[in-house]
């Protein structure tokens, strides 16, 4: 009880300037890190301001297949015009996008195709043919009319010891085809004559043998950055010079002890190749500039363990990762932990990225992001489009329905650089943009018990005579942003009292965007412990 005659401990506002702006760090001991860090974000994007936000949906756009879509590709014609094709369990479809849904139309192969046991295809552009290749399967083409396994085509010449062409990774660049992983010389480069795809034998087609540069290594993956071709090993990557003209191409650097995890995870951003390895996503660049020694945290560092510890059990053939450009994030999706890592470099690739994880109802398998800036995802039985503010998902019949979801995080714990006292928590004001008609929960913890929580829900309401980007509809023509009035402050009744504190915001998303622009918590001094 507090003496008569003593003044009442005033109530201290603390504000928390800039929370989660840093994402994600699982790396270090949470009561050693500042606001600005998250032990959770889940579904968590930031705008151009630095304010995190919800994802979008995933909306579906295409008709139902019998099977999981496990690859998307980009076909760009000689005219600049675009189709879509995906792999869908023992066939390749094709996406109209004339109607929405999308009837995914199966694509029938001329000659004497091959039987197609899976759809896991990477899908390459060169002189206006499309080609996809996966491993244990002949590597198939697209003129533009025609769908034909390779060795179906009249100037298709197999390579010297080769007895069927199935290449598992290709790179279409240098005027001609690159070829790796083939089963019976994992650690061979091919490549074809030039402009002629299928043409392996003759002409200024060869291979190159990398046994004599990284040993029993294999090759996994390819890139090309300028005039050189970067190829990817599970535990080296070689990196040649001149490969305008391969059979005088010159190894450039050798870069052991870092490999590629899984074919599907170079991506480009900027002027610089980012790829996946064993230790997490790494820059090409700051691999090189390390003397040939991989950095061990590269662009991962605040999530080292966690991404390590799950490419240590994964399925890497299943991991895929795509540069979505107009939001300026690498997205990593690794379905058979049922969730993605996603990297924001909005801020420019010299620094370190802000991380976040999303997780969904139905996990895509697979994704492309298009010229046009549209972002594609292969799903269990449908495509789906990043779009909206509702994912798709499977109902109990195995009918897709939309479903809501949620974007939460959660801060470390937090003693306001004051360890000795007692903080009284009062409430809390949280000012967010959007959302209206949706609920958010604010949890509050303390002093490392994670048994002994706060929680509290409270409804979010728009006004109607501010938005965030304007008038309604003003600049985007488009209804779907008019929710997304703000800012407004709620004020919620707190009730915590600890040395620790530790915060975690639930928000609803039911078609709505929601953003959170400041939060501060009235606090009062208590006891010392």
């Amino acid at each position: 009880m507090r003496q008569r005659g003593m003044p009442a401990k005033p109530v201290k506002p603390v504000i928390l300037t800039g929370i989660g702006s840093k994402g994600l760090n699982t790396q270090t001991q949470s009561a050693t890190l500042g606001p600005e860090f998250l032990t959770e974000a889940n579904n968590v994007v930031y705008d151009l301001e630095g304010r995190m936000g919800p994802r979008k949906g995933i909306k579906q756009i295409t008709s139902a297949v019998a099977a999981s879509v496990k690859s998307i590709g980009e076909y760009v014609k000689a005219d600049r015009t675009r189709e879509y094709y995906a792999g869908s369990a023992a066939t390749v479809v094709k996406l109209n996008k004339a109607t929405t849904p999308d009837t995914l139309v199966t694509q029938t192969f001329s000659g004497s195709p091959q039987t197609i046991s899976d759809s896991n295809w990477q899908w390459i552009n060169f002189n206006d043919e499309f080609w996809g290749v996966q491993s244990g399967h002949k590597a198939i083409n697209f003129d533009g009319t025609t769908w034909k396994d390779i060795d179906d085509l009249s100037a298709y010449i197999a390579p010297s010891g080769v007895t069927t062409f199935d290449p598992n990774c290709a790179l279409g660049e240098f005027g001609r085809i690159f070829y790796g992983g083939i089963t019976e010389a994992k650690g061979t480069l091919f490549y074809s004559d030039n402009l002629i795809g299928e043409k392996l034998n003759t002409g200024a087609a060869g291979q190159l043998d990398l046994k004599t540069v990284w040993g029993n290594d294999e090759i996994v993956g390819l890139g090309s950055i300028e005039n050189k071709i970067v190829i990817f090993g599970k535990q080296n990557i070689a990196i040649y010079t001149g490969a305008t003209n391969p059979a005088t191409m010159v190894l450039d650097e050798l870069i052991r002890d870092v490999g590629l995890a899984g074919r599907d995870n170079i991506v480009y951003v900027d002027a610089d190749v980012m790829f996946l390895s064993y230790e997490g996503l790494q820059s090409l660049s700051r691999v090189q500039q390390s003397d040939g020694k991989a950095p061990l945290e590269g662009l991962s560092l605040t999530v080292r363990n966690d991404l390590t510890r799950l490419l240590a059990t994964a399925t890497v053939s299943n991991i895929k990762s795509v540069y979505y450009q107009k939001e300026g994030i690498v997205i990593t999706f690794m379905p058979d932990d049922s969730k993605a890592y996603v990297f924001d470099f909005s801020q420019g690739r010299r620094q370190l990225p802000r991380i976040t994880t999303w997780t969904f109802k139905d996990n895509p398998l697979c994704a492309v992001s298009t010229l046009s800036g549209e972002l594609y995802m292969g799903l269990s039985n449908c495509v789906a489009e990043y779009e909206d503010y509702y994912d798709v998902a499977l109902d109990g019949g195995g009918s897709a329905v939309n479903s809501d979801y949620n974007w939460l995080f959660q801060s470390p714990w937090l003693d306001f650089n004051d360890p000795v006292f007692a903080k009284i928590l009062k409430a809390g004001l949280f000012t967010i943009t959007g959302g209206e008609g949706a609920a958010a929960t604010v949890e509050i913890s303390k002093d490392y018990e994670e048994d002994s929580k706060f929680s509290k829900t409270f409804n979010l309401t728009s006004d109607a005579t501010k938005f965030l980007y304007g008038a309604a509809n003003s600049l985007y023509g488009a209804a779907k942003y008019a929710p997304s009035a703000g800012p407004k402050e709620y004020k919620v009744s707190l009730a915590r009292t600890g040395k620790t504190i530790r915060i975690k915001m639930t928000f609803d998303v039911a078609d709505h965007y929601s953003s959170l622009i400041n939060t501060t918590l009235l606090t009062k001094q208590g006891k010392a412990r």
